[in-house]
């Protein structure tokens, strides 16, 4: 929830007229995620029509990123916030981001470069926004 609450306060609330679309995926990596907790998560988004919420729990969508991000075989992309440009052309695999950011301290793939959390994450996001 906090990489949600990030993304509500640096882009939508920072933004509120922006043309984008905000795709938020609740998938299950910890013991907690499950169904019911995504929908109980993604009411505090119900205001802002720009945001649409998925839930995946076979975890398809982290695996296509994260092989669009090209991680090894069988890794699978949560935390992650990325940025397409307008036009990007989606197939099996998702395009390559224009920007992209994560909060997977110590990941085995992710790379290092583009990991932030806390307010390190919200200025990021922020920025990428500025940028777009």
């Amino acid at each position: 929830m906090r990489g949600a609450r990030a993304v509500q306060r640096s882009i939508l609330k920072d933004f509120p007229n922006a043309d984008i679309s905000v795709s938020i995926v609740w998938i299950n990596m910890l013991p907690r995620d499950t169904e019911a907790s995504a929908k109980e998560s993604a009411k505090k988004f119900t205001s802002d029509q720009r945001v649409r919420h998925f839930y995946d729990p076979e975890k398809r969508s982290g695996i296509a990123i994260a092989q669009g991000l090209d991680a090894e075989e069988g890794m699978v992309a949560w935390d992650m916030y990325l940025f397409y440009e307008i036009g990007s052309e989606w197939g099996e695999i998702p395009p390559s981001p224009a920007t992209w950011m994560h909060q997977l301290k110590g990941s085995s793939w992710a790379d290092s470069a583009h990991y932030h959390s806390g307010d390190a994450l919200i200025e990021e996001l922020h920025t990428a926004m500025k940028v777009q």
